[in-house]
């Protein structure tokens, strides 16, 4: 279903699910542990604040359809397999970056929720999406915490 941090009521029920992370936490498909997909989630909220360079990847096809998809929180198939690769900007797993314990990056990830819900100005680019508004940056946050913590059974 389609939400955006930005309606009232949403970010409470998405904390909630965050909540109920802890570190034992088990996908059900890719490689993050609980820990990891958190900073991984709070690393792309920080794409909306322009503060990780990113390329320009979009084509055609991901600027139009695949946007629309992702924004409208439409499930991508093959994703219960892992199919779907992330940038390499915000890998956690392949940069090796280090992550702390659960409950920080709970914290870190609500930290960069709240940012987003209280800056006027969010960037106008995405690296695959192209143009991008500040209800774009709402919709996309939240299909994106809702496929990983849905991939964790949250």
């Amino acid at each position: 279903m389609k939400h955006s941090i930005f309606e009232p009521g949403i970010k409470p029920l998405l904390f909630e699910r965050v909540d109920k992370l802890n570190a034992d936490t088990k996908g059900m498909w890719g490689k993050l542990t609980a820990t990891q997909m958190l900073r991984h989630l709070s690393e792309a909220n920080r794409m909306a604040f322009d503060e990780i360079p990113m390329p320009d990847r979009s084509t055609l096809l991901t600027r139009t359809l695949i946007k629309w998809m992702f924004l409208n929180n439409i499930k991508p198939p093959g994703r219960e397999k892992g199919n779907i690769q992330t940038f390499p900007e915000v890998d956690v797993v392949g940069l090796g970056t280090a992550v702390e314990d659960i409950e920080s990056e709970k914290q870190r990830y609500k930290a960069t929720v709240d940012r987003l819900i209280d800056s006027t100005e969010l960037s106008k680019f995405h690296t695959a999406f192209g143009k991008m508004s500040r209800d774009d940056w709402g919709y996309l946050a939240y299909a994106h915490a809702d496929y990983h913590l849905t991939q964790f059974g949250m």
